[in-house]
């Protein structure tokens, strides 16, 4: 089996694990205060779509590196289900952002060994933890609008743009911080939200996150 047929089987395998289960995880997930979700969980046929297009786009471009792609997809199906949770509960679960970090340790260490890559793996883990130290003091500035939930998330993030390259990292990262200054300016002024709403930001670094990878992952 080459490249691609190999390629195309991770994805099929990632996308019949992930696509029955997406709706029933985000739809369990309740808000951090107890009260009403501020948005319906998107039904299963739209999030097994969404889901489908991000797992197509991210083979497509890692198609050469079928090594790679447990992990990257991994974290495309888990990074679709935090995304939809995020914009329904404003909450990023500890329940699915922490295991996915011995999760990933994993996948990428499978993916050094197959590879012989041990440098990206060091790199992997060097800019997660930067990028962790990054949005915790970010997070710590006052109206910073960063949760703690955001760091956690960048710190998956920036270890798996890490492993692609240093620039992938400072992309990402920054992709993700001007599409959520775009969002909160385009939601103020639709009047979807006031000054002193808090914005769900975990969609913006996840789609900076995904634009780093689509645009250096070749």
């Amino acid at each position: 089996m080459g490249e691609i047929g190999l390629s195309v089987l991770i994805a099929l395998v990632a996308l019949v694990i992930g696509v029955p289960v997406g709706h029933r995880v985000v739809a369990g997930v309740p808000p951090p205060d107890g009260g009403e979700p501020r948005r319906a969980a998107p039904g299963a046929a739209a999030l097994g779509i969404g889901t489908a297009v991000v797992v197509a786009a991210v083979t497509i471009i890692l198609h050469r590196h079928p090594g790679w792609l447990p992990a990257y997809l991994y974290l495309s199906v888990v990074g679709v289900w935090l995304a939809a949770i995020d914009v329904r509960v404003h909450r990023l679960p500890d329940h699915l952002v922490l295991p996915a970090y011995p999760v990933l340790v994993a996948l990428f260490g499978a993916a050094a060994l197959v590879d012989d890559a041990p440098v990206r793996l060091l790199r992997a883990v060097l800019a997660g933890t930067a990028c962790w130290l990054v949005f915790l003091a970010l997070h710590r500035l006052p109206g910073s609008g960063l949760g703690r939930g955001d760091v956690k998330l960048v710190g998956l993030l920036g270890g798996a743009l890490g492993w692609l390259s240093w620039p992938s990292v400072v992309f990402g990262m920054f992709a993700g911080m001007v599409l959520g200054g775009v969002g909160a300016l385009v939601l103020l002024a639709a009047r979807r939200v006031g000054w002193h709403d808090h914005l769900a930001y975990g969609p913006f670094l996840l789609a900076g996150a995904l634009l780093a990878v689509l645009a250096g992952g070749g």
